[in-house]
């Protein structure tokens, strides 16, 4: 009986993964077509996540040094991707923003992993979609509360 717990979140987690898997499999060409190293993507999701942001601290959000950050940042501009502009609050500072076109690509790259979801959610009947969704909500309080108890610097 005290192995029932362990069951179940064992089994969680493995219908967790196979919803990954089948999500990685339904986005892999679009993945795949991309023209961007693993670094440039990771900057492009920063700068979409944050807004403009100044190039210093790309550098240190990433562990890498500012030139590295700078040449990054100029293959986006290259790929019209992002842009550069002036601190206005600073003008020895460059900042880095998201182009029309790079803003774009990172909304359908985080498309990519919540079309497939919301397509199979809408499958489920409401009594079980209801109770999917209590459980989430529950599970995401959890991992709220822990995640304000032991803040991760970033």
């Amino acid at each position: 009986m005290s192995n029932q717990p362990d069951n179940l979140i064992e089994a969680v987690i493995e219908a967790h993964r196979a919803i990954f898997r089948s999500i990685s499999a339904s986005s892999a060409a679009e993945w795949m077509g991309l023209d961007l190293s693993m670094a440039q993507l990771k900057i492009l999701m920063v700068l979409h996540a944050s807004g403009p942001t100044a190039i210093g601290q790309i550098a240190e959000t990433h562990g890498i040094g500012q030139p590295t950050a700078s040449h990054l940042v100029d293959r986006l501009v290259q790929a019209q991707l992002a842009e550069r502009a002036e601190d206005p609050q600073d003008r020895r500072r460059t900042l880095a923003q998201l182009s029309p076109a790079g803003q774009g690509l990172a909304e359908r790259l985080r498309q990519l992993r919540f079309d497939p979801l919301r397509r199979w959610l809408a499958q489920l009947d409401p009594a079980t979609l209801a109770s999917l969704a209590a459980g989430t909500q529950a599970l995401a309080d959890v991992a709220a509360a822990e995640r304000a108890a032991s803040p991760i610097d970033p």
